[in-house]
């Protein structure tokens, strides 16, 4: 990924479209997940990825624009390793009395061990992880990045996906007593915090994008750690 304003040999000079196209996308996407048709989750996810890539395309990106070029053996290497630091902090976060209780999230009370299998194999990875990191460390990042240069790229990407996290912070007020205990049960409260701590990371995994050159190192961060979540959940919630 290039930082620079100027315009490669051969490129055209970008058009506002696709960068609308994609945040219409987006806005769309949050609210069909969140709040119109949630149980349609995974079509939204699909529809949304397809469209982004169209519109990528549109605005003249090759794939290794947006992160999805060939696999270098270190962008490859990286991901693995930061796939199993992530999992090892996670792991060793449940056997700290004061972390331990931000996992026991309610939302997956009751739900059966198929059920947690298909979230955290399917659900999470593919709708979840694989869609976020495509539209803001991949789609949106790059078209930011081409347009206004990389730290504002970074920045625009991160203040989106913080935007991003608004409506799904509301289940987190009744689903997890730990954060209802920090922050209390008033929505905005949780919703402000939910947005900055989304931001911050969306900056730590686009410098990552940046740095591997390939969303391969991101999306093997964040699929690692929303997979996970759900599954010890599930655990800790059952013993």
């Amino acid at each position: 990924m290039d930082g620079s304003d100027e315009q490669p040999a051969g490129r055209p000079a970008p058009r506002p479209g696709p960068l609308l196209g994609v945040l219409a996308i987006l806005v769309a996407a949050t609210l069909l997940n969140n709040v119109l048709l949630p149980g349609a989750y995974l079509l939204w996810a699909c529809l949304a990825l397809a469209g982004l890539v169209l519109l990528a395309r549109a605005d003249g990106l090759a794939r290794q624009d947006w992160g999805l070029g060939r696999i270098t053996p270190r962008a490859a290497l990286l991901a693995v390793a930061l796939a199993a630091l992530t999992a090892a902090a996670m792991l060793l976060g449940t056997r700290l009395p004061g972390i331990a209780s931000a996992y026991l999230d309610q939302r997956v009370r009751g739900m059966s061990g198929g059920q947690v299998a298909f979230a955290a194999l399917v659900r999470v990875p593919v709708g979840t992880a694989l869609l976020e990191e495509v539209a803001f460390r991949g789609v949106l990042l790059a078209m930011l990045t081409r347009r206004y240069g990389t730290v504002l790229g970074v920045v625009g990407s991160s203040v989106a996906f913080g935007i991003w996290h608004l409506l799904p912070s509301t289940g987190l007020v009744g689903g997890n007593a730990a954060i209802g205990s920090a922050l209390g049960t008033h929505h905005l409260v949780v919703g402000l915090a939910a947005m900055a701590a989304a931001g911050l990371a969306g900056a730590f995994l686009c410098l990552l994008r940046i740095r591997a050159d390939h969303l391969i190192a991101p999306l093997a961060v964040h699929a690692t750690a929303n997979s996970l979540a759900y599954l010890l959940a599930w655990l800790l919630l059952r013993s």
